[in-house]
């Protein structure tokens, strides 16, 4: 045994002493000043020289060994610090014990946001390959325009649970951020890295310890990017302000006209675990707080539309249809009509529904006197959450871990129509997805109407990065979003993407608003990007696989023509 672990602490001790730690630290550096630029934090500011330690590691690194441990130490930490809510839900929600909420967290941050180790690798071998340019002009080239476009392309590419690019940020400059409904959330990423790109340059230059790989622009080249992006960024800026104030002119002559209250209940996951299990009391709250809630709304507002939260009724939802429905169930369903019916106003509402053998997460919208006039299946699934991605495993770890749901697929995006208004829903998650919008919007949808529970993640930092992931969609796509969540935050966003009217975290609340459409010969706005998408990080993932081709493909290529040679 003695030996065993003698043999254990030489085995570490030799691991740790070949970890290359500059390294590892730049890569942990960078890692940290991203997600401070990120909410909740939103040191926005911090996307502009966030990336600069780890573009200093590339470009004085030794080995692929040295870039590899900076990258990966970037990623791990970036989800580590970033994401950590992912511990608090497996344990708060999951009911795990905090050493397996951790390891968890540890898992997800090995494969989460691996974009960041793929472009330090890439970078790498073409920092080896442009190190040979001598031409100021070609290494301005490589770096300014070469470099950003393969991180963008990269940071494409990567299939993440949660889609997020460094482009976010910028948000928080919403003149700025109008650009969007041109080159997407990708295209603002682009500013920001050649501003990290130009400061880690000059430090090179100006730098007493000679780069390994001298490939980057020099000083003057670096100080022009820098002016050509601040001077880009304040015609945008300058364009941003006139496209806003334009399209706050325009829906004001709109003459369709929506009257809507949102509903924050503030019914945390506690009371919401104890409802789904069928206590009675807890059952009462819930559906009290609601009601409550809207009627204080319908009473001196007089919506055309009322909308809770994703869930919000935390059952199987039935319309009084399934004979085999209990009495329990059936009597929750009959306490639905008789709200619809007293209150003669639409709702829409987040519950469950099940077809065949599968449940699925659901919105419905019920018309006076108890008319189901639409649903809605939750197409875009939170992996781990709502299904498991592991094929045959899928069944072991949902009988481990209990509380991981198997919800089933909706069709994907539709419309559902209150007084002539076109509305687009969306359950919780799929709201950071752009695509799931534009096909929404395909479909005619005059607005967005997103239903959202972040009651499982507490008082920890997600919901304002949730909020921040899905609110673009309002600029891409130029259509108003109403967003009601749970506990927080609850907004409506307009068609500049300014958020009028929010709520707080953990309040009971609601929101009372009339929305504006375009009528009878008024044409509804239709964005580039509503039109193509994500077009430019398309051809940025193009270029960055081009590139990796140009690093990777000749020594595969090589080696396999040897491994031919050798049969």
């Amino acid at each position: 045994m003695r030996r065993r672990i003698q043999n254990l602490r030489h085995r570490l001790t030799t691991f740790l002493r070949h970890v290359p730690w500059r390294f590892a630290f730049t890569g942990f550096l960078s890692a940290l000043l991203l997600v401070l630029s990120f909410p909740p934090w939103s040191v926005w500011w911090l996307g502009f020289v966030g990336m600069i330690p780890f573009l200093l590691g590339l470009v004085y690194a030794r080995s692929w060994r040295e870039v590899a441990w900076m990258g990966a130490v970037h990623s791990v930490f970036f989800i580590v610090l970033g994401f950590n809510f992912v511990a608090f839900v497996a344990v708060e929600f999951g009911g795990l014990p905090w050493i397996v909420g951790l390891l968890i967290l540890l898992a997800y941050s090995t494969f989460g946001e691996i974009q960041f180790l793929a472009f330090a690798l890439l970078a790498y071998g073409l920092l080896q390959a442009a190190a040979k340019l001598r031409r100021p002009l070609a290494r301005a080239a490589f770096t300014f325009v070469v470099l950003p476009l393969v991180y963008i392309g990269v940071d494409f590419l990567y299939p993440k649970i949660f889609p997020n690019t460094l482009g976010h940020v910028l948000y928080n400059w919403l003149p700025v951020a109008q650009a969007i409904e041109y080159v997407g959330l990708h295209g603002l990423t682009l500013p920001l890295v050649i501003v990290n790109l130009a400061g880690a340059s000059l430090i090179v230059r100006y730098a007493r310890i000679k780069p390994r790989h001298d490939a980057l622009a020099g000083p003057v080249a670096s100080v022009v990017a820098l002016a050509v992006v601040a001077v880009a960024l304040a015609a945008v800026d300058s364009w941003g302000r006139g496209r806003m104030a334009e399209l706050t002119a325009l829906e004001k002559t709109w003459t369709r006209k929506l009257k809507v209250s949102v509903i924050q209940g503030n019914i945390g996951d506690v009371d919401k675990l104890a409802s789904e299990s069928g206590y009675e009391p807890a059952v009462k709250k819930v559906l009290d707080a609601y009601r409550d809630a809207s009627l204080d709304s319908i009473s001196h507002f007089h919506p055309d539309l009322v909308v809770w939260p994703e869930t919000s009724y935390p059952f199987l939802y039935t319309h009084l249809t399934d004979a085999a429905a209990n009495n329990s169930g059936a009597a929750r369903d009959a306490w639905m009509k008789e709200f619809v019916a007293e209150t003669r106003t639409p709702i829409f509402f987040g519950a469950y529904s099940s077809v065949g053998k599968r449940d699925y997460n659901t919105a419905f919208l019920l018309k006076p006197p108890f008319e189901l006039a639409g649903s809605y299946r939750k197409s875009i699934l939170l992996a781990f959450g709502e299904y498991v991605p592991l094929g045959p495993l899928s069944p072991l770890i949902t009988s481990i871990v209990p509380v991981i749901a198997d919800f089933g697929r909706g069709p994907g995006p539709i419309t559902l129509e209150v007084k002539g208004v076109k509305l687009g829903p969306q359950i919780c998650y799929e709201g950071i997805f752009p695509e799931h919008s534009r096909g929404a919007v395909a479909q005619g949808a005059d607005a967005l109407l997103n239903i959202t529970n972040d009651s499982w993640f507490g008082r920890t930092g997600e919901p304002w990065l949730h909020l921040l992931l899905t609110v673009p969609r309002s600029i891409e796509l130029r259509r108003p979003m109403i967003r009601s969540t749970n506990t927080g935050v609850s907004t409506i966003v307009d068609i500049t993407g300014e958020m009028r009217y929010s709520t707080r975290l953990f309040e009971t609340a609601s929101i009372d608003t009339t929305l504006s459409f375009p009528g009878a010969g008024q044409k509804p706005i239709e964005t580039f990007y509503s039109r193509h998408g994500d077009v430019f990080a398309q051809a940025c993932s193009a270029f960055a696989l081009l590139a990796a081709f140009f690093v990777f493909g000749p020594p595969l290529l090589g080696h396999a023509r040897k491994r031919l040679r050798r049969r």
